[in-house]
């Protein structure tokens, strides 16, 4: 799709090149490349790339960034580097009261010579930027408007997939999966971490699209392309993991959930598999931060059970740990116990609690449950309930249930 004021950018940039007889380049913020004119014989290996992928290499956009280009109001001089297919260039950073809105690039060793006729059309360019800067925001939203509709299921799903391929962001015949993030993340922070690990110094999957939206208060990133979508939606995982755990001032966990790849059509079922992934990565300790929806293992169906038929997982002794006078204690206690593996040297540390308050604890297990905590069965049993009736005590069973609701009054 061709932007409203690209032809405009597209001008300035042509006529600012004809005057100095340099080939001239602008990328967004983020280094995507908007616009190039034709080459004047000083081309770099890197501009051809470019020219062709849109974007920055990652170590090419770490070297570059080093100089401090997106802080700076004046230009930047970027010394040359031969391994990375980099001649010498002068970066002019493109503001609007302040807010960064792009670059300007000149390849040429003494371009500080052409400083003022670049920044009068600097001043022209940061203008075209601001209004494409809105309607990519515009774009933007109408774009997670159609996701969300996508994942929300029903009659409004449907149209939002026929939307979706209409528009070229994703293809009929694509497979997908679905990312989601944590209930305690900021949705727009998953977008930005997103837009970053894609746009500047983002790695080269031309063939795939990550599109974000909110459901609830959880971010989420539709993964779509006809090959690769699965090995592009694992690391983009990992990236929204560190991302946000960079961002993550409260020192709280973050953890992130992965779909199976599936088609279009099945987007709402694959974003409960992402949920529920999300759900095991946070309270299921043995597990990674970010899990994918097969490697939950056994607690994948039995988190679907535990949201269909309660009384199949977490069986009436586990709420009888949950009364009475110790009401956190004893399910606290057992969970920890088992969580590990019965070593009670490791459970009374990690409860704080001396070995012989642990003992007896255990003894009161036993005989509220009526279970043996030596017998294997029993203690798979209680441990599997334990965390089902966790599920069962956060959001999880609302968020599902209403997207439930919703998908039948469409």
């Amino acid at each position: 799709m061709v932007l409203p004021y690209t032809d405009a950018i597209q001008r300035l940039v042509d006529s600012l090149a004809a005057r100095i007889q340099h080939s001239v380049a602008v990328d967004d913020e983020r280094g995507s490349l908007i616009v190039c004119s034709r080459h004047y014989g000083d081309e770099d290996q890197l501009r051809i790339d470019v020219v062709l992928s849109r974007r920055l290499p990652a170590p090419v956009a770490e070297y570059v960034n080093s100089f401090g280009i997106a802080a700076s109001a004046t230009p930047r001089s970027i010394p040359a580097e031969p391994s990375l297919g980099l001649k010498d260039r002068r970066c002019y950073p493109i503001r609007d009261h302040g807010r960064l809105l792009g670059y300007l690039w000149l390849i040429d060793a003494h371009a500080e010579r052409f400083d003022q006729v670049v920044d009068d059309c600097v001043v022209q360019l940061a203008a075209r930027l601001r209004e494409r800067s809105l309607q990519v925001t515009e774009e933007e939203q109408r774009r997670r408007a159609l996701v969300t509709d996508l994942l929300h299921g029903g009659e409004g799903s449907a149209r939002a997939a026929g939307d979706l391929v209409d528009q070229g962001l994703v293809g009929a015949g694509d497979e997908v999966v679905v990312i989601v993030a944590g209930a305690t993340t900021d949705p727009e922070a998953v977008a930005s971490v997103i837009a970053d690990a894609t746009g500047r110094g983002g790695r080269d999957e031309t063939s795939v699209r990550a599109l974000t939206a909110a459901v609830g208060d959880r971010g989420v990133v539709l993964v779509a392309g006809r090959q690769g979508a699965e090995r592009a939606a694992a690391r983009l995982a990992e990236e929204v993991w560190r991302g946000l755990r960079q961002r993550d001032a409260g020192g709280g966990g973050v953890f992130v959930g992965v779909s199976n790849a599936g088609r279009l059509d099945e987007a709402p079922d694959l974003l409960r598999q992402a949920v529920l992934a999300a759900f095991a990565a946070a309270q299921l300790p043995e597990l990674a931060p970010v899990v994918s929806w097969r490697d939950t293992g056994v607690y994948g169906p039995l988190m679907i059970a535990a949201m269909t038929a309660p009384e199949l997982v977490v069986p009436p002794q586990i709420a009888d740990l949950s009364t009475g006078v110790r009401t956190d204690s004893l399910a606290h206690t057992a969970e920890v116990f088992l969580d590990a593996a019965g070593d009670t040297a490791a459970a009374s540390e990690r409860l704080t609690i001396h070995r012989t308050t642990l003992y007896y604890r255990l003894a009161q297990i036993e005989n509220k449950t009526g279970w043996d905590l030596k017998n294997g069965r029993d203690r798979l049993t209680l441990h599997l309930g334990l965390k089902m009736q966790r599920l069962l005590n956060s959001d999880i069973p609302a968020l599902l249930q209403g997207e439930d609701a919703r998908r039948g009054s469409s």
